[in-house]
């Protein structure tokens, strides 16, 4: 009779910590299987032009596979691969970095990605074309979900200010907050609109740099000239989309 009262007890505890712990699978707990993240909905940025152009080509998910991006001045060129999961979080990036003038200082890294349940990017790995480990990285985030950055004041999705540097947004999407997963624009501080007015401090002084914006129909930026910046640097821009 002890047997019987004991294999009962048994059975009852195992089914609560059945229903307590999820069982995880892949790692992933059963819940978030089904969690497949989706582009936000506008326009795919296609081309940026300037003194760096860069082009952009899409995974069949809809967020960016590939880009190209090429120094108009200087020659020089760089590459960029996402790999993705099955939930549509970038696991992995491939970079490459061309200098035909100086080819000893050509990179080729490989970073992989690490999330926890929360969709948060907690590390990133980094190896270089020999396969050795270059650079390791942990992230921590704020209550609200934003990267933990102390130099970062982040504000409805746009970095407001950064070390001694304000920016002032308009309230139209943000052409590249729409090509990257959730995560990654986190990690990365995608802004969701667009900067109108950086202010900067040299010294004790303050510089203003304006940002004169020319939309299409859609709202999205075709032009950009950047105010009261130093020669050779891209501060006109042109942008184009599928």
């Amino acid at each position: 009779m002890k047997n019987i009262i004991f294999l009962f007890l048994l059975v009852i505890l195992v089914s609560c910590e059945d229903d307590i712990y999820p069982v995880e699978e892949n790692g992933i707990l059963p819940e978030q299987e089904q969690i497949v993240e989706t582009p936000p909905e506008g326009l795919k940025l296609k081309n940026k032009y300037g003194l760096i152009s860069v082009e952009y080509f899409y995974n069949s998910n809809g967020f960016v596979d590939s880009l190209v991006s090429t120094d108009n001045w200087l020659g020089d060129y760089s590459t960029k691969k996402y790999i993705y999961n099955e939930i549509n979080q970038i696991i992995e990036r491939r970079y490459t970095e061309v200098i035909p003038n100086d080819p000893q200082y050509n990179k080729k890294e490989i970073t992989y990605y690490t999330y926890n349940t929360a969709n948060q990017i907690i590390s990133s790995l980094t190896y270089d074309k020999n396969n050795v480990a270059i650079g390791y990285k942990t992230y921590n985030y704020n209550s609200d979900g934003t990267l933990f950055d102390t130099s970062k004041k982040v504000v409805n999705g746009n970095v407001v200010q950064e070390g001694s540097t304000k920016y002032q947004f308009d309230t139209f999407r943000n052409p590249y907050y729409n090509i990257y997963p959730k995560a990654y624009r986190i990690l990365n501080f995608v802004n969701k609109n667009n900067i109108l007015v950086t202010e900067y401090y040299s010294g004790t002084d303050i510089y203003t740099n304006i940002h004169t914006l020319e939309y299409n129909s859609d709202n999205y930026i075709i032009s950009e000239y950047i105010s009261n910046m130093p020669l050779d640097t891209d501060d006109r821009r042109g942008f184009d989309y599928y």
